[in-house]
């Protein structure tokens, strides 16, 4: 069973959390939160890989983090706007 990942980054004074899974229908998602709310995301599909006669979970795993530091690299890179979170309220 291959798991996701998951980092908190500090960008712009914010701290992000950002989580990269395998999902149904030969999906991968990445979602960025900052206080718990969805800020942006990514999703790709892996079908061709599975479809390809040599798919394996190392394959899927090596994908998986791949698209996941790809998408921090972006955010880090100001390719990915990430708005201010709105302020708890009291």
């Amino acid at each position: 069973m291959v798991t996701g990942f998951n980092t908190d980054i500090q960008h712009d004074g914010m701290t992000l959390h950002v989580e990269t899974e395998p999902r149904k229908g030969a999906a991968i998602e990445t979602t960025v939160y900052t206080r718990g709310a969805v800020v942006h995301k990514f999703k790709s599909s892996y079908r061709a890989l599975l479809n390809s006669g040599d798919f394996s979970d190392e394959q899927l795993k090596q994908r998986i983090e791949a698209q996941h530091r790809h998408v921090i690299a972006r955010i880090r890179a100001g390719a990915v706007r990430v708005p201010a979170p709105a302020p708890a309220r009291s």
